[in-house]
């Protein structure tokens, strides 16, 4: 009887550690992601002149399409928005959203990848609407920084395993990567 019950505490005490063990493991998709905070300045003007446009709305939203924040431009055709984004995978400090922008009097504009750091200033050209014209939105790109450009480009073909072209006569310590794949790959 002595064995029989030493045996069950054994056998409850290792199905116990198990049972906790894996109620203790996190799985990868519910570790934490590292975030970046920080304040983007979007400045949105008119091609047709160039001016300040007031009153242009702007909605941002995360790489999951939720929305974050929304708000208007001032006379200066300026809003300073606080955004607390995760960090994009593809860089190692650096958050991007999605800007729509709407005004009155122009199409949408839709800015992909906007760069989330400090000191991000996000332009925005508006296209007046013009009738009997193709009035629809347009999109643009966000204004990352050619350094983090680069960064991407030597992280993704260092991972495919691209070889450089000859260096650039005059270019200082730069070669850009050729479409070859390196021996063995």
């Amino acid at each position: 009887m002595q064995r029989i019950r030493v045996w069950l505490c054994t056998a409850l005490f290792c199905f116990g550690v198990v049972s906790m063990g894996t109620a203790i493991h996190v799985p990868k998709a519910y570790a934490q992601t590292a975030t970046v905070s920080a304040n983007v300045e979007f400045r949105v003007v008119s091609a047709e002149d160039f001016k300040a446009l007031q009153g242009a709305r702007l909605i941002i939203i995360d790489r999951s399409g939720n929305v974050l924040t929304t708000g208007l431009t001032n006379s200066n055709g300026v809003w300073s928005v606080p955004l607390n984004v995760d960090v994009d995978p593809r860089f190692k400090d650096l958050g991007v959203v999605t800007a729509i922008c709407v005004a009155n009097g122009h199409n949408e504009n839709v800015v992909f990848e906007v760069p989330v750091r400090q000191g991000t200033v996000q332009p925005i050209t508006m296209y007046p609407i013009r009738p009997r014209l193709r009035n629809e939105a347009s999109a643009t790109l966000g204004q990352l920084h050619h350094l983090d450009v680069i960064s991407i480009v030597n992280q993704y073909a260092q991972k495919v395993g691209l070889t450089r072209q000859p260096a650039i006569a005059g270019e200082a310590g730069y070669a850009p990567w050729s479409p070859a794949l390196k021996t063995g790959r």
